[in-house]
């Protein structure tokens, strides 16, 4: 189990960068009466889980899949489909965040961005401890 989260490079990377949205959601969130401006805080969790997505597709060779070959999952899968379904949340999340000005806006967006990026990475890494 322990190369699943640190066996090369991506998983390795993965795994930091995981960790990191992690403990910065829950910080963010026990801290959350305290924080006045949450822009930043959004935009910064927009791009540490973009940056996860793109270690997590090198890591389970989605790039080998989509041209043909064989990944960790099939192009078709429920992860891969609820993964898209989550990355549109974050997108529109993210984006929406930068043009809406609304201090509350922001944080609800923050809190939108964080299930869902929590609800993909459990949806993938349950679903690759599965696959052990």
């Amino acid at each position: 189990m322990v190369n699943l989260f640190f066996g090369d490079l991506w998983s390795i990377l993965s795994s930091i960068t995981l960790l990191i949205i992690l403990i910065f959601t829950t910080l963010s969130i026990i801290n959350n009466r305290k924080i006045e401006l949450w822009g930043r805080r959004t935009l910064v969790l927009t791009i540490i889980g973009l940056v996860l997505c793109c270690f997590a597709v090198m890591r389970d060779d989605y790039v080998t899949a989509l041209q043909g070959g064989e990944g960790f999952f099939a192009l078709d899968s429920l992860q891969v489909n609820l993964s898209y379904a989550g990355g549109a949340i974050n997108l529109i999340a993210g984006i929406s965040s930068v043009f809406v000005k609304n201090q509350k806006y922001r944080k609800i967006m923050f809190f939108v961005l964080s299930a869902s990026i929590i609800f993909k990475i459990l949806i993938i890494e349950i679903s690759r401890i599965a696959l052990l």
